[in-house]
């Protein structure tokens, strides 16, 4: 005796276990691609950091800018012994100003003050002082009829004992095109010393050589969108891809906040221009 099975069940069975394989290897798939870019710790490549996804990489370099609050994060108290005045945070605010006058002047002015006693800190409260609140009395005074536009403003935290100072300073001097500038101050509280960027990649476990190459990706990505730019007749910022300022180890900014590495090429430093290009570690 012959016994047919009606197709349309064995399909139906079929389906479900063939459903059930799909939605297991999906699960798996998404859960690989967490561990390894959003729970960054187990990375090899990015040490003791944060991984980055693709998706949120473009994300933190937009919010780059929402940064400088001018505020210094919850500190712990073990800091409390190496302040100046104890009853103020490690950085504070020590001279605003936010004058206006007319069409000749307008500032928007918070220079910050690392509250460390430590020759090192003595230092970089008086190379702060001299320029940014200088500046700002300097514009104040000036009987200059041209149009001057002048912010500063903060970001700072404490990661791994390191504490991490970023100002970042736009002008807009008479008819000059606008420029914007960024310097950055990290300094070890535990060993009173300034730190680079290779120390902190040795102290976080990353890989230089991915560092490099993302360096590298992000340099020629903004290159090429500029080229672009320039065959459409704009006036560009002219990267040389072969400038020694794009090697790891001649990075002077970078910004160390909320588990994660800001370099940052700020060509505002050295000439009047508002580019700037920035890697996300």
């Amino acid at each position: 005796m012959n016994v047919t099975i009606p197709e349309n069940r064995i399909d139906k069975k079929a389906k479900i276990v063939y459903a059930t394989i799909i939605g297991i290897c999906v699960i798996s798939i998404i859960l690989v691609i967490y561990l390894q870019f959003v729970d960054g710790r187990i990375v090899s490549t990015v040490g003791n950091l944060k991984g980055k996804s693709e998706l949120n990489y473009d994300e933190l370099k937009s919010e780059f800018t929402l940064l400088f609050d001018n505020a210094f994060p919850i500190e712990d108290e073990k800091y409390s012994n190496i302040k100046e005045e104890p009853s103020k945070k490690l950085i504070y605010t020590s001279y605003t100003n936010n004058e206006v006058k007319d069409d000749i002047y307008s500032l928007n002015v918070s220079v910050p003050y690392i509250n460390i006693k430590s020759k090192i800190a003595k230092k970089y409260n008086e190379e702060i002082e001299n320029y940014y609140k200088n500046k700002a009395e300097e514009i104040l005074k000036s009987t200059s009829k041209k149009r001057t536009l002048f912010t500063v403003k903060y970001a700072c935290d404490i990661q791994d004992d390191v504490l991490s100072l970023v100002i970042y300073e736009s002008l807009v001097d008479g008819n000059n095109p606008q420029k914007v500038s960024i310097k950055t101050y990290n300094y070890n509280l535990n060993s009173d010393k300034e730190v680079d960027l290779s120390y902190v990649l040795n102290m976080e476990n990353v890989d230089k050589s991915y560092v490099q190459d993302r360096i590298n990706k992000e340099i020629e990505i903004a290159h090429k969108n500029a080229e672009d730019l320039k065959n459409l007749g704009k006036i560009i910022y002219e990267r040389d891809l072969k400038d020694n300022i794009y090697k790891v180890e001649n990075v002077k900014d970078f910004f160390f906040h909320n588990g994660s590495i800001y370099i940052i090429f700020a060509y505002g430093n050295d000439t009047y221009t508002t580019e700037m290009d920035l890697v996300v570690i």
